[in-house]
């Protein structure tokens, strides 16, 4: 725990260079424009906190040296792909008339077979060598402003990388367009720019760190992993957890730990849906017990004994899919007929049921509890992380 606490020291004391400490009007007044545009909801002081809580956590993605500052996974574009875009959405919006007369780049003098000659195969991997990536450097695409081979290679997704392999040259010839067009929108913008006290550097700023924020705050645990995977700083948070919080937590939340132990039920199966909705129909104008012994039906849970009376269960009766449904259907109700795998048709009865609750030291409690109190750790340290950076840089809000 101490040792983990350290580390949280060490992180705060780091000194970031790249991010931004404050936000001037101009820059707020642009950002405000674009997200009305886009009809997101939020007033301007609070949008003026959220660019500045991206600029904490971009310099909490650079003091931890994440890969995700480049880009967010191995078969995505890159973060400069994606801030060039999202920079020429801000220049557009601020400018409209700059998207009149977008220009292209001279047509590539490239066959495919030349491409596939300069790339090679495909790499299984998907990763590259550090000579590849140098001889790529020294393929020249266009001369002002340079782009090279590598640049391209840089930037693309997996699925762009590999339609490059195969000589795609089309594909080819768009993403040099499209960088050439950037790289002229920023020339025929920089007089906008100035006239508003705008700095493209600044604006490439909080373009990252809109681009940044989701994966940031799902590595600080503050917001969930889609596939539950997380990162090595929330695993650290949660080898901190002490059996006494977790007991804690248990005493506090101990009805969510309430299940379903036992029941006594009954199942009929039959060959056919047309016997068993007939049966159904006449067990809701009478009773089960009655149709039962009417008709001789033998509770399938008691079985080899042919009984028509309910028995008690539990979830790990040796008929496992009539066991499940039975533990699924709706106390002291009679189940609609339901078609099983093997093709037979089912109905079920159940009720008397014996509630328990889990052990404290079960893996279900320990499960939850990691789950609920990791969340609330990573909340608390996200907030005074955020907290110190602020006042380590002045800021007020």
């Amino acid at each position: 725990m101490r040792s983990f606490i350290y580390l949280l020291a060490g992180f705060i004391s780091l000194p970031c260079f790249a991010a931004l400490t404050h936000i001037t009007n101009s820059e707020l007044d642009l950002m405000y424009s674009l997200y009305q545009a886009q009809e997101r909801d939020i007033s301007k002081q609070a949008l003026h906190k959220r660019l500045l809580e991206n600029q904490f956590l971009i310099a909490q993605a650079d003091i931890r040296a994440l890969p995700l500052v480049a880009r967010h996974s191995d078969v995505g574009f890159s973060n400069a792909y994606h801030v060039r875009r999202y920079l020429q959405a801000m220049l557009i919006h601020q400018t409209p008339k700059l998207a009149e007369r977008p220009n292209k780049a001279p047509a590539l003098d490239w066959t495919s077979d030349q491409l596939i000659s300069i790339l090679g195969s495909y790499p299984d991997s998907g990763r590259y060598t550090k000579k590849q990536m140098q001889s790529w450097h020294d393929v020249e695409l266009v001369k002002s402003p340079r782009l090279t081979l590598k640049d391209v290679i840089d930037d693309q997704s997996m699925q762009g990388r590999f339609a490059l392999h195969s000589g795609d040259i089309a594909h080819l010839q768009t993403v040099v367009n499209e960088y050439v067009r950037f790289h002229t929108l920023k020339i025929r913008a920089s007089k906008t720019l100035a006239k508003h006290n705008l700095k493209l550097e600044r604006l490439r700023l909080l373009a990252l760190g809109e681009l940044l924020r989701p994966p940031m705050q799902t590595y600080l645990g503050i917001k969930d992993e889609m596939h539950g995977e997380r990162s090595d700083y929330v695993e650290a948070l949660k080898a901190s957890l002490s059996a006494e919080e977790v007991n804690q937590f248990y005493k506090k939340n101990k009805r969510e730990f309430k299940y379903l132990d036992n029941l006594f039920a009954t199942a009929i199966i039959f060959e056919s849906q047309k016997l068993a909705n007939n049966v159904f129909a006449e067990i809701k104008r009478t009773s089960i017990s009655s149709v039962m012994k009417r008709h001789r039906l033998t509770n399938q849970f008691a079985m080899p004994d042919k009984t028509h009376k309910p028995i008690k269960i539990t979830r790990h009766h040796t008929l496992t899919w009539l066991a499940q449904f039975a533990f699924s259907s709706q106390l002291g109700q009679v189940s609609k007929p339901i078609r099983m795998p093997n093709g037979l048709w089912a109905i079920v009865y159940t009720n008397q049921p014996t509630f328990k609750f889990h052990s404290p030291d079960s893996e279900t409690v320990r499960y939850r509890a990691s789950l609920s109190l990791t969340k609330d750790k990573a909340i608390s340290a996200y907030e005074k992380l955020f907290a110190d950076w602020q006042k380590a840089n002045g800021i007020q809000l």
